[in-house]
């Protein structure tokens, strides 16, 4: 099954790539400029990502310092792990903790905190800490990169109680028809009270949209979900780790 996804996958970009870029189709009605992503390929170490008015300090893979968050206390025994302060507009900034490849004993206790369906088992989540005086942001992405040939869909939302950022999978690239338009995961839609108000391109070097009109934090918690997506790792390692 494995090898006729990637065999469709190598059809479609090359018949998509032998002429010109690839770009993502958004959504007509996003009102936001592109902005490409500088320093995603490359070495890993001292890795930086900057977008616009958007960017991070040095990006840890692995947690190198402490965290007492309570999400993050939770499922402290991920496998995978990356970490990184995000910079947006107006001077805000947030502690970022990203996890994934779960224990398999810690899949229900993912499903239950999060409340995503139960035949569900390949996640991306992390914690977004503004600090001790303003409450924190839980996210979530399930099948970050899809299952064409399962037919699971790739969602999952940003929430700090009040507020709530609903992420879905973009599966289009422009130009593109027929059925070529489901086989792949390209990037994100962020949705916020039934509006399109961003989007992060995965492939290449990438791209995030943010709508402007936001405020400051909505804009840095878009930019801090984004720019964990430009950072994870592949669906293959980002599943149960099954060995533990």
């Amino acid at each position: 099954m494995k090898a006729i996804q990637i065999f469709l996958t190598l059809v479609m970009m090359a018949s998509l790539f032998s002429c010109k870029p690839a770009e993502i189709a958004i959504d007509p009605t996003l009102e936001a400029r592109a902005m490409p992503v500088k320093g995603r390929q490359g070495l890993q170490i001292g890795q930086v990502i900057r977008y616009g008015e958007f960017k991070t300090d040095k990006v840890r893979r692995g947690w190198t310092k402490s965290y007492d968050v309570p999400f993050v206390v939770r499922f402290r025994g991920a496998k995978e792990k990356l970490s990184f302060t995000q910079f947006g507009t107006d001077g805000q900034q947030a502690e970022v903790a990203c996890i994934s490849k779960f224990k398999s004993t810690e899949i229900m206790t993912v499903r239950d905190y999060f409340s995503v369906p139960i035949d569900i088992d390949n996640f991306f989540a992390g914690n977004i800490n503004f600090g001790e005086d303003r409450p924190n942001w839980d996210f979530i992405l399930y099948n970050p990169n899809g299952d064409f040939l399962r037919n699971q869909a790739s969602a999952g939302y940003a929430q700090n109680g009040t507020k709530q950022i609903d992420i879905q999978a973009i599966r289009g690239l422009k130009g593109q028809s027929g059925w070529l338009k489901e086989l792949t995961v390209y990037g994100h839609e962020f949705r916020y009270q039934g509006k399109v108000v961003g989007a992060v391109s995965t492939i290449n070097n990438g791209k995030v949209w943010i709508d402007e009109s936001l405020d400051a934090e909505t804009k840095t918690v878009i930019a801090a979900v984004a720019t964990g997506l430009l950072l994870r790792r592949d669906v293959e390692e980002a599943g149960v780790d099954v060995n533990q």
